[in-house]
């Protein structure tokens, strides 16, 4: 009977010193999202979310505002490339069947401008539209932020396609206007990943 107590005694210990939920599984723990990062994933198109960390809660806020900006940079950088791909494979394939070589958009330098150029116009309509902070026990601020283009996304494409215009000849002009809509199906299902 001491045997079964004392073995009685140790599971309950174990229990009270082990919760059920530490437990991690073969995977390990799963983490749980900030609800600013959740409030972001509902809206992908218009929003992105950063976070940073530091001793001082307003740098921690810059960094993750940094952070979050740079992430709505590169969904337009995506976008912008996938868009403008779209646009120069149909433009490939129409220039090949009239036997000449043209390029829609020339030399990579001005490219990267036009992307660059994108990038800020929108990035001018971003800001910061929730925030959650942490105190941390190693005595550092963890910050979450998530910014959201103030316009629709059709003003966002807009934005891409006059500034893409700006940059084409008078040939290439007419392809953007006739595939315009599917270029625009490109941008938007780019910027939701």
């Amino acid at each position: 009977m001491k045997k079964f107590f004392s073995f009685l005694v140790l599971i309950c210990a174990a229990v009270m010193i082990l919760p059920c939920d530490a437990y991690a599984g073969p995977n390990g723990q799963k983490v749980k999202q900030d609800k600013v990062v959740k409030y972001a994933l509902k809206q992908p198109i218009r929003r992105a979310s950063g976070s940073g960390e530091h001793f001082n809660e307003s740098s921690a806020t810059s960094i993750a505002e940094m952070n979050a900006r740079a992430e709505f940079a590169r969904k337009i950088e995506n976008a912008v490339m996938a868009s403008s791909e779209y646009l120069s494979t149909f433009k490939s394939q129409t220039v090949s069947n009239n036997n000449s070589s043209a390029s829609l958009i020339e030399g990579e330098s001005q490219s990267k401008d036009m992307v660059s150029s994108i990038s800020s116009q929108i990035l001018r309509n971003v800001h910061v539209v929730k925030k959650s902070a942490y105190y941390q026990d190693n005595k550092t601020y963890k910050v979450y932020v998530c910014v959201e283009f103030m316009g629709t996304p059709e003003q966002m494409f807009t934005g891409f396609a006059e500034v893409l215009e700006r940059n084409l000849s008078e040939e290439d002009k007419v392809t953007l206007e006739v595939h315009q809509e599917e270029m625009r199906k490109v941008f938007t299902a780019t910027m939701k990943q």
